[in-house]
């Protein structure tokens, strides 16, 4: 499940931003930071928005800075770095297709933790 969750999170979706490697993130972090100026891509976003998307953005590159990409992170940092992807996401695009949310936990029965996901419809 471990390879799923980097597996979701490498692949190119189409959206704002994409975390499938440090570099590819920092770049994208830039453009959308420079996009949430005035007259900026995202600048029809609401000044919480806006708080919301730099504080996960911030919070994606701090994993990055102390882990160096996703698959030295442990399980539940990937799912973290996975949901504040979908957040960031889903905020830059209005949540226009829904999105993806997941979770780090042991189902019930087993004390093995694993990767749950599920969609979120918009």
């Amino acid at each position: 499940m471990l390879a799923t969750t980097a597996a979701l999170a490498a692949q190119p979706s189409g959206k704002p931003l994409d975390i499938s490697t440090p570099q590819s993130f920092r770049e994208q972090a830039a453009q959308v930071r420079a996009g949430l100026g005035p007259g900026g891509e995202y600048a029809f976003l609401s000044t919480r928005d806006r708080a919301r998307v730099e504080q996960e953005i911030s919070a994606m590159d701090a994993m990055f800075q102390r882990y160096g990409n996703i698959e030295a992170m442990g399980g539940a940092g990937r799912v973290e770095l996975y949901n504040a992807q979908e957040s960031v996401n889903g905020i830059l695009t209005r949540g226009s297709s829904g999105s993806i949310r997941c979770a780090w936990a042991e189902p019930t029965g087993s004390h093995i933790p694993r990767t749950l996901c599920w969609s979120t419809q918009a």
